[in-house]
C-alpha cells in the first residue's frame, strides 16, 4: 500500500473551520505542486488507504470520461432522453440507482420505486429546490418537463449545424436559466454544471470537454493548499461571451485562470485531456484528502456503494464493467 503522506507541513491558523494558509506553506511552490501531482498519480491506483476506504468521498477516476455513467449513455440517441437522463442523474447528486430504475422501467415504475426506496444521495452538496418542492414528485417530471422544453434548441441545434458546440460554463448557465425562470429555483448551478461536465463526457460532439468549467468551494479550496495567499472562493468576477469562453472581470479571475494554466500545462500533470475539467475536479479531491490528514475534516459516514455505481463497476480496475456494458449494448442492438 502506498500511502500520500505530508511530511514537515506546518501549522495553521483557522478562520471557522477553514485554514488561513497552506499547510504547505513552508515549501516551494515547486514541491507543493509535485504533492498535488504525486496525488493525481495515486488517486487512480486506489492504494493509498484513504482513496481505497472512502469511495463516498473520492468517486470518480483521475478521467472524468472514466465514470461508468459516460459508457451506460452512449447507446442513447435521443436528445430528449439524453438531456432528460442526465438531468435527472445530476439533480438525484448522481444516484445510480435512481438512474437505472429510470432507464430500465420507465417514469411510472420509477416513481412507485420511489415510495419505499432512496430516491436520492444525501451526502453531497446540498441542492436548493423552491420551498416545500416535493422532491420525489419533482426529480422526475421536473427533468422532463426540461429535457422536453431544452433538448432542441440546445443539443438539437448543434447536430443541425445552426450552432458550435457549447462550452460547458456557457451550457451550464443556459440550463441555469431555464430553472431560475420556468421552475422558480434560486441557486440550481451546481447540478447544472454537473449536467454539462456528463453531457460534454458522454456527447463531446454537442458539449466541449475541453472548455472551462467553474469550480465550487472545494476547489477553491484545494488552489489555496497549492498556491497560498488568497483563497480566491467568492472572489472571481468572470463572464461567459457570445462565444461560450471564459472571460476573467477581475484581478482574482485572472490570478485563478493564471494557477489553472500552471496546473494544467505542468509537464508533471498525467491528465492528457479534459484538462481544464479533471484539474478543477482533483483540486477538490486534494483538499479534501489534505484536510482528512490534519484532522480539520473528518470522513462522512459511508453509504451504501450502489448508490453511487453499479455492482459490477471497479474504481481501481473498470475493464470488466465496460465489457458488461459492452455486453448489454450489443443485446440492445440485437433486439
Amino acid at each position: 500500500m502506498t500511502n500520500i503522506l505530508y511530511q514537515n507541513t506546518c501549522e495553521v491558523e483557522f478562520k471557522g473551520k477553514k485554514p488561513k494558509d497552506s499547510w504547505m506553506a513552508n515549501w516551494s511552490l515547486d514541491q507543493r505542486l509535485d504533492k498535488f501531482f504525486e496525488f493525481c498519480r495515486v488517486f487512480d491506483d486506489r492504494q493509498d488507504s484513504l482513496l481505497k476506504d472512502e469511495y463516498q468521498i473520492f468517486s470518480h477516476r483521475l478521467h472524468w470520461h472514466e465514470h461508468p455513467f459516460c459508457d451506460l449513455m452512449k447507446s442513447i440517441t435521443d436528445n430528449e432522453l439524453r438531456l432528460f437522463y442526465t438531468l435527472v442523474f445530476s439533480f438525484s447528486n448522481e444516484h445510480w440507482g435512481t438512474l437505472n430504475k429510470l432507464m430500465e422501467e420507465g417514469i411510472w415504475s420509477t416513481r412507485n420505486h420511489f415510495q419505499s426506496n432512496r430516491h436520492a444521495r444525501n451526502d453531497l452538496f446540498q441542492i436548493y429546490y423552491p420551498k416545500g418542492t416535493n422532491v420525489k414528485e419533482w426529480l422526475l417530471s421536473g427533468p422532463h418537463a426540461a429535457a422536453t422544453f431544452l433538448a432542441d434548441s440546445l443539443l438539437g441545434s448543434v447536430e443541425r449545424g445552426e450552432r458550435g458546440k457549447w462550452t460547458m460554463m456557457e451550457f451550464a448557465k443556459a440550463l441555469e436559466s431555464y430553472f431560475k425562470e420556468h421552475q422558480n429555483f434560486r441557486s440550481p448551478l451546481y447540478p447544472c454544471k454537473n449536467t454539462a461536465r456528463y453531457i460534454a463526457m458522454a456527447y463531446p460532439h454537442l458539449v466541449d470537454p475541453e472548455s472551462i468549467l467553474f469550480g465550487g468551494t472545494g476547489h477553491f479550496d484545494g488552489l489555496h493548499q497549492i498556491f497560498g495567499g488568497q483563497n480566491l472562493n467568492g472572489k472571481v468576477k468572470y463572464s461567459i461571451n457570445e462565444n461560450g469562453l471564459f472571460i476573467p472581470e477581475n484581478k482574482q479571475a485572472e490570478t485563478w485562470l493564471y494557477q489553472m494554466d500552471i496546473l494544467v500545462n505542468d509537464s508533471r500533470n498525467p491528465m492528457r485531456e479534459q484538462k481544464y475539467l479533471n484539474v478543477e475536479d482533483k483540486t477538490c479531491f486534494f483538499w479534501k484528502h489534505i484536510s482528512i490528514h490534519h484532522g480539520a475534516k473528518k470522513p462522512t459516514k459511508n453509504i451504501p456503494y450502489t448508490w453511487i455505481f453499479s455492482d459490477d463497476f471497479n474504481l481501481s480496475n473498470h475493464s470488466d464493467f465496460l465489457q458488461n456494458i459492452a455486453e448489454r449494448n450489443l443485446m440492445y442492438e440485437e433486439a
